[in-house]
């Protein structure tokens, strides 16, 4: 009789335990802000070079709420065929544009070389007014000038890709 009587509340017990250790608890939940994601391609004129480009790019980067930003990209010209690698510091969403800047961890591209203080912008589709398609802009380098400071700069259209943000 004592085995039955007692079998329900260790049950209970053991259940309670198990609920209160994998509920995460509201204090510790972290404050996420705004968020931006894409790949795709896009087609570039040069200015320095005045030829045509092809580039492949893909970016994920994420804020909290007090703008602390982390986050990765990478753009491959495809047509001269170098790579430029981004740790992302830096993330702004305003009406439906991400602007983005970081510095450059990797690079064979000479125009933008490790360590350079970069900037791009990207716009959702979904959330634009302006334009209605999902658009990105190449890297640019800005030294001193961070996504707070910056308005996007050239809008090319995403091809083959896709662009999601978050506010």
């Amino acid at each position: 009789m004592t085995r039955r009587s007692t079998f329900p509340p260790l049950v209970v017990l053991i259940l309670s335990v198990i609920v209160a250790t994998t509920s995460t608890p509201a204090a510790i939940v972290p404050a996420h802000g705004p968020s931006a994601s894409g790949s795709g391609l896009f087609r570039f004129i040069n200015p320095l070079t005045v030829r045509g480009e092809m580039w492949r790019f893909t970016f994920e980067a994420f804020a909290n709420k007090n703008d602390h930003a982390r986050g990765r990209a990478q753009f491959d010209n495809l047509t001269a065929q170098t790579q430029v690698v981004v740790r992302i510091n830096c993330l702004r969403v305003d009406s439906g544009f991400a602007i983005m800047s970081g510095i450059v961890l990797h690079s064979d591209d000479p125009n933008l070389p490790k360590l350079a203080e970069v900037l791009f912008a990207a716009s959702d589709a979904e959330l634009a007014t302006f334009p209605r398609f999902d658009s990105i802009t190449p890297l640019f380098s800005f030294p001193g000038l961070g996504c707070q400071d910056a308005q996007p700069l050239t809008i090319l259209p995403v091809q083959d890709g896709d662009i999601q943000i978050e506010p």
